[in-house]
């Protein structure tokens, strides 16, 4: 697949079960990529606006724009988008609209900032019937605190109310056909069962990342299990998704998306590295993040995806300098307790004095595997869950049905 053409998650046979055609092509061998994930895409598209929604693609899922701009963007409608890539493939391909390019093409720059009208409503509702009338396998959502665009704005999706989000996903019931699928969908289920509720009131599948153990809450897959058993009891259709990774994100301070949405941090990450330097070495800034990340206050957690632990969640993976040595394998707390200083003044007194070049990990979820074999085996999850095409600089997600049979099949005996 051209670069630029895999336009977000892809998530490899995630969702392919529910496509009869797709899972006759997966059973005789064939690899079936689905894209379109978490509300993002590059169709529909008004002339001129290619870069911009391409921008939100690009810093959401760490595609670098100088592959996107090779892109050719000659297309308007998500048919003709769909047309255009319909040449010279070598797998099975599938897509879905994304709620974000629709609701920038109907609003513009407007849609990030405010509601959409009632005529703006029904207008983005056309587009989401021509879409799948084209062929898209169904719609997406994005529900996550941390999609900004490069500017620090949550993306067009991000933005979205009940009502707007339930107006476009009955678009989909009443064609008959189709998935819903959301980024971050397990939060907005927990926080009102918006997903149940969806696929209760348009008939159709809701599929959402993820079921898992997470070190930011290592009990609360429990708590999700319970709560999607209540919804299938009711006959209502909403699967997480799971991953037999282990999953950590690889950084330096050179690019770091950990810390996206942090208000003192996500401007320094967009600047140069002379820039992060004279950031990372200031008093008033670090007292700044030290407010932000270690005081915790309430208006933070909803903008981020770290969790208040995060210091126990992030390793010094490999320094540059002989004498940091010690360092390695080292939590930012425990750093810090090895130096005698707060964790933020720990972590960036490292980070300067190497220029940028230290290299954490972040672990994410994953590690138990006796969570996992519980997780893996649950049969109201589909396996599969990868960003493929996108992070890469950072995870990939790849690998994991070898995985899934290898390490916990093979190894742990989970099955």
């Amino acid at each position: 697949v051209a670069p630029g053409f895999i336009d977000t998650h892809t998530h490899f046979d995630a969702q392919v079960t529910w496509d009869p055609l797709c899972t006759y092509s997966c059973y005789h061998g064939a690899t079936t990529v689905i894209f379109g994930n978490c509300s993002l895409g590059i169709a529909p598209l008004r002339k001129g606006t290619g870069e911009r929604v391409a921008e939100y693609l690009s810093y959401v899922e760490a595609i670098p724009m100088e592959t996107l701009k090779t892109v050719n963007m000659t297309w308007e409608t998500f048919g003709e988008y769909l047309d255009t890539i319909d040449k010279r493939l070598g797998v099975n391909v599938g897509a879905i609209v994304g709620h974000t390019p629709i609701r920038h093409y109907v609003m513009g720059d407007e849609s990030q900032g405010r509601d959409p009208t009632p005529a703006e409503i029904e207008a983005m509702k056309v587009h989401v019937k021509e879409g799948i009338e084209a062929g898209a396998l169904g719609l997406s959502f994005s529900f996550s605190v941390g999609h900004y665009d490069p500017q620090g704005v949550k993306i067009p999706s991000s933005w979205a109310k009940e009502e707007e989000i339930f107006a476009l996903a009955e678009v989909v019931g009443e064609l008959g056909t189709g998935v819903l699928q959301a980024a971050s969908g397990k939060e907005a289920e927990d926080k009102s069962r918006l997903l149940s509720r969806l696929s209760e009131k348009t008939g159709r599948p809701f599929i959402y990342n993820q079921l898992g153990q997470a070190l930011k809450n290592p009990n609360a897959w429990k708590d999700h299990i319970e709560m999607i058993e209540e919804a299938m009891a009711k006959g209502i259709r909403a699967f997480p998704t799971c991953s037999p990774l282990t999953v950590t994100s690889d950084f330096t301070m050179h690019n770091c998306q950990m810390f996206r949405g942090v208000p003192s941090w996500h401007p320094v990450l967009l600047a140069s590295p002379e820039e992060k330097l004279k950031a990372y070495a200031d008093p008033e800034f670090r007292k700044k993040v030290h407010h932000e990340l270690v005081e915790w206050p309430n208006d933070i957690k909803g903008n981020t995806i770290l969790g208040k632990n995060w210091p126990d969640t992030v390793w010094v993976q490999k320094v540059v300098l002989e004498k940091n040595k010690p360092f390695e394998g080292k939590s930012v707390r425990e750093l810090a307790e090895m130096t005698g200083k707060g964790v933020i003044d720990a972590m960036l007194d490292l980070v300067v004095e190497e220029k940028l070049d230290t290299a954490f990990l972040q672990g994410i979820r994953g590690f138990d595997p006796e969570v996992m074999g519980k997780i893996l085996n649950y049969p109201n999850a589909l396996i599969g869950l990868s960003d493929s095409g996108a992070h890469v600089q950072f995870r990939g997600g790849y690998g994991y049905s070898s995985i899934l049979l290898g390490h916990w099949v093979r190894k742990h005996k989970i099955m």
